[in-house]
């Protein structure tokens, strides 16, 4: 007989994100107020809590969901010992007061440098809901078009091709796809590079 582990969920602080969801479809549901609904899932009235108790073949799937929750309400438990088996120690609501300030702050023309892999041009297309993307390689000669609904899948797609190989470009390509998806929603002018109306 397996070890056994257990789910929990406190639904009354869920915030409706649906990443759960969004990643174990079969797990997770949505109820008619916009949160999850854990599928198997008993309420317990002494801990206002639903639970699960899971097979340990089921267990990696539960422990994405809890961590990809953003409002850490679902928790895996050793059935055993009811200790979580999350190892995350999520901040306190009242300890974010004292956490150090860093002021950010960037200089272009000293600390901006070239993707090795190359570089994208970004164009929203509003009548169609779609964005473009146009993929340059160092020699600066079109090598790929990618097209999606949204910025998520496209630089999901652009970092699981490779195309992207330093943070700050991702970071930078991962800003220019959000502004494109909010012009195209919102039909707004949109030039890469240049702020938002």
């Amino acid at each position: 007989m397996g070890k056994k582990y257990k789910v929990v969920y406190d639904r009354e602080n869920c915030i409706g994100a649906k990443k759960c969801m969004g990643i174990h479809p079969k797990l997770w549901k949505k109820d008619s107020e916009d949160k999850a609904v854990l599928l198997g899932g008993k309420f317990d009235p002494k801990t206002r809590r639903f639970e699960l108790v899971i097979e340990e073949s089921r267990l990696n799937d539960y422990k994405e969901s809890a961590l990809i929750c953003p409002a850490y309400v679902i928790d895996v438990v050793d059935a055993e010992t009811g200790k979580s088996v999350l190892n995350i120690n999520p901040t306190k609501p009242g300890d974010k007061v004292e956490v150090p300030v860093l002021r950010a702050h960037y200089d272009s023309r000293k600390e901006w440098k070239m993707d090795p892999k190359g570089f994208f041009t970004i164009k929203p297309y509003p009548d169609e809901q779609m964005i473009r993307v146009r993929y340059y390689g160092e020699d600066h000669a079109l090598k790929l078009s990618i097209e999606g609904a949204n910025a998520e899948e496209i630089y999901v797609t652009l970092v699981r091709e490779k195309l992207v190989s330093t943070l700050e470009h991702a970071a930078y390509v991962g800003c220019e796809l959000m502004k494109a998806e909010i012009a195209m929603k919102k039909n707004l002018p949109y030039v890469q590079d240049d702020p938002l109306p």
